[in-house]
């Protein structure tokens, strides 16, 4: 009498094994984000903070004056600047996939805008008037770019340097303050620019007093 409970309760653990196996398999991945291999360059000529910010990752980050750094990030993935590294400041450039082994920079100088103003953009000079070197902090602001362009470099006693950017582009040798502002994550187009880029200034000099 004994016996059919007992074949039962063998025939209910011979099947328990088989829905274990079958419940733990996971449905298998779909598909995955394109990533991108480049070197990422700070051509500000300062330290400054960033953020990266695309498919799957967000993070802030800081890099040093002429810092170099390898890159793998999802296509599509944006870079701004950043003052806490949890906020997104002005809008710097988006990767794509064209910039594998790449190296673009953080400003205007290096970067995928240098290379456009390069292109379609006026060339001319600024000239130190001074006896003494002098450090420049030049913030522009293109038609048609939704951020900024910031590079700084120093010119010596009466020395020049050579700049390109497009017609319309709003110029500010910036102050301490106005420096302070754009590394914030602001913008500082609605003061009175060092000048305005017109078609006529290719290869003019402007003296910085």
């Amino acid at each position: 009498m004994k016996t059919l409970p007992f074949l039962l309760i063998i025939c209910c653990l011979a099947k328990c094994p088989v829905s274990a196996q079958q419940s733990s398999v996971l449905p298998a991945a779909t598909g995955s984000t394109e990533r991108v291999s480049f070197v990422l360059k700070n051509t500000l000529g300062y330290h400054r903070m960033f953020r990266a910010e695309g498919p799957g990752i967000a993070y802030g980050f800081t890099m040093n004056r002429n810092e170099s750094t390898p890159k793998n990030w999802p296509v599509g993935t944006s870079l701004y600047y950043s003052q806490d590294g949890e906020t997104n400041g002005s809008y710097i450039l988006t990767v794509t996939a064209s910039d594998a082994g790449k190296t673009l920079g953080t400003g205007p100088v290096g970067g995928r805008k240098a290379i456009d103003r390069g292109k379609s953009g006026i060339t001319f000079q600024l000239r130190n008037s001074s006896l003494l070197p002098r450090k420049i902090t030049l913030v522009s602001y293109s038609p048609g770019d939704p951020g900024n362009g910031t590079t700084g470099f120093v010119i010596g006693p009466r020395g020049s340097r050579t700049v390109t950017f497009p017609a319309g582009t709003r110029l500010y040798l910036a102050t301490s303050q106005q420096v302070d502002r754009v590394m914030g994550g602001n913008r500082i187009d609605t003061d009175k620019p060092f000048l305005v880029v017109d078609k006529e200034y290719a290869g003019k000099t402007f003296q910085l007093e």
